[in-house]
């Protein structure tokens, strides 16, 4: 029996769009630069309503996977010496 012991709040639907286009692209064989540059000529806008940097990409990718990484960890449930004192 392994439990999740993590609560992250879950990202907008922006946030998750962003995040998932973004691997997509970045499977598809663009670096930073053109992923930002896409989501510009598509008039996507960051988080913070501004024009997408390949800073920003590089960051949404980063924080995305470590986001994943801990939102799918688990603990196995571990139980040592109890002692009871009446």
């Amino acid at each position: 029996m392994e439990t999740n012991l993590n609560f992250y709040p879950k990202y907008n639907s922006h946030q998750t769009y962003l995040f998932n286009k973004s691997i997509e692209l970045q499977k598809s064989g663009l670096g930073y630069r053109k992923i930002s540059k896409w989501f510009n000529e598509n008039n996507i806008l960051s988080i913070m309503e501004k024009e997408f940097k390949p800073n920003h990409v590089s960051s949404i990718l980063k924080k995305g996977k470590i986001r994943y990484e801990r939102n799918t960890r688990t603990f196995k449930p571990k139980i040592e010496s109890i002692r009871l004192i009446c």
